[in-house]
């Protein structure tokens, strides 16, 4: 189902033209990660989000937090990546592109206001997983990198699938359930490494990717933390070495 999209405005104007609002978990726990950038025009109302954290973004964002009834507490101009914020009796939270809120005037004080008309227009905030999407199994023993990486990528486009055992990998690559596989060469388990020199070796169908904490130690790896924009960039690039050449008529 398409997200609610609302105009917000104020006695000094419009705040917000198109404001996705994230009144599910699911919504909020997206927000704004993966988009490379947000729109002036844009923004997302976090409904019952009394703070926020800015972990994996990409952009810096003006903050506004607000009670119960939208009114503004304060603005958190600029909040930059790898940040936490928030303010003591806020219920609401609304996310604009930074330099927004002092260049439409939104300041502690104003009392905002939701229109939803009924022919609002609903702006896409994440791409399709079926028909055609680059299928990627995400191999590793770390699982909270294992969950943020399948969330970020899946965000990207990509239907992503996990794997914690060699077997699961192999299974999958065999059973032509996947096209790129991104193993985790770090930490104490050294299975993704094996899987990463069999796969390497043997004639399958499926690109091969490795990323690590340390990527002196593991050359030709990538960095397994920080922006995930050169982990997407490497997917496509590989998956596109495997399309058969096209050969003229």
């Amino acid at each position: 189902m398409a997200p609610r999209v609302a105009r917000i405005e104020f006695d000094g104007g419009v705040v917000c033209e198109r404001c996705v609002v994230a009144d599910s978990f699911r919504l909020r726990l997206r927000g704004l990660l993966g988009r490379r950038d947000v729109g002036s025009d844009e923004g997302l109302l976090l409904v019952g989000s009394p703070s926020i954290h800015t972990t994996f973004m990409r952009f810096p964002i003006d903050v506004v937090f607000l009670d119960r009834e939208l009114g503004v507490i304060a603005v958190r101009e600029g909040l930059k990546p790898w940040r936490v914020a928030g303010r003591r009796k806020a219920k609401h939270i609304l996310e604009l592109r930074s330099g927004e809120a002092a260049r439409r005037s939104v300041g502690a004080g104003a009392r905002l206001r939701l229109i939803e008309p009924a022919s609002a227009p609903v702006a896409a905030t994440s791409r399709s997983n079926g028909d055609g999407a680059i299928r990627v199994l995400v191999g590793a023993s770390d699982r909270r990198f294992l969950r943020v990486a399948s969330f970020l990528l899946g965000r990207n486009g990509f239907a992503v699938s996990g794997a914690t055992r060699f077997a699961d990998v192999m299974d999958a690559v065999e059973s032509g359930r996947t096209d790129v596989v991104v193993l985790d060469a770090s930490g104490p388990e050294r299975w993704t490494v094996r899987a990463a020199a069999v796969l390497g070796h043997n004639d399958v169908a499926v690109a091969v990717l490795v990323v690590a904490d340390d990527v002196e130690g593991s050359p030709g790896a990538l960095p397994k933390w920080g922006s995930f924009d050169r982990l997407v960039d490497a997917i496509h690039r590989a998956h596109a070495c495997l399309e058969p050449e096209v050969m003229p008529a």
